[in-house]
């Protein structure tokens, strides 16, 4: 027996298919564009949540040690402060002595390494000026790359946290005043910390551009992109910032 079959009795016409196909496009093309924005989204909350963590882990470090500026349990190590800039700190402590006493003081500010003289800042390699503001060592090219809060036991500045784009010390005294050049550093009393950090890598799409201004606890306002100090922005870019504020009581000073 044979089976005969008809044409036309099964199958699709051309326009069926021509539209089956141009409905596929479309939910493809949704769906990788729906796919691309929350691959941007989910780089621009990573790249945030990292600028996030690497300020906080620099403020954990600066609170638990400049806290302790002065610290002097035994009154015969003369710790104190030594040095308080607009972008540099240096201060001593006595937290500890010689085996087998290690966690007692002794009286004795310890050898370079012994994290009982400590500077913070940033090293003139990343701010050839001195004002605070990264510049990769070249004078009038602020912004221009990031640089970091250096942190100095005895053998130099060194990294204490990255991707920083402006430092400022800013000092309260004992009479409530402020000021970023304190004339007698025994009148100190707190430290405000401003940090200023940015994203290691650029906006994704390149449509995100840093507009916004920062201002200092001095009152100095930092505006990225103002390479030559004159107030305005010559050149925008893509990275994303964040910043903070932080005040340091010294509690081992004024008592």
């Amino acid at each position: 027996m044979r089976t005969n079959r008809r044409l036309g009795e099964a199958g699709f016409t051309l326009v069926e298919m021509l539209i089956a196909v141009a409905i596929s496009g479309i939910l493809v093309v949704a769906i990788y564009t729906a796919y691309v924005v929350q691959q941007k989204s989910y780089v621009v909350q990573e790249q945030v949540a990292e600028t996030q963590e690497n300020l906080r882990a620099a403020m954990f470090r600066l609170l638990s040690e400049i806290r302790m500026a002065g610290c002097d349990p035994t009154q015969k190590s003369g710790a104190g402060i030594l040095q308080a800039t607009r972008t540099s700190f240096r201060f001593t402590s006595d937290l500890g002595g010689a085996a087998p006493n290690t966690n007692e003081a002794d009286g004795i500010i310890g050898a370079p390494g012994t994290n009982e003289d400590i500077t913070f800042g940033m090293p003139a390699t990343d701010d050839a000026d001195g004002n605070g503001i990264a510049d990769g060592g070249v004078v009038g090219a602020d912004w221009s790359v990031p640089g970091t809060l250096g942190r100095n036991t005895g053998g130099g500045l060194q990294p204490a946290a990255e991707l920083i784009d402006a430092l400022e010390f800013n000092y309260i005294l004992a009479d409530g005043t402020s000021t970023i050049a304190p004339g007698t550093l025994n009148d100190i009393r707190a430290v405000q910390v401003s940090l200023l950090a940015r994203g290691a890598r650029p906006d994704p799409d390149g449509k995100f551009f840093d507009n916004a201004t920062y201002r200092t606890a001095s009152g100095a306002v930092w505006t990225p992109g103002d390479t030559n100090g004159d107030g305005v922005r010559e050149v925008r870019d893509n990275f994303r910032r964040r910043f903070v504020i932080v005040t340091i009581q010294l509690r081992n000073l004024g008592l």
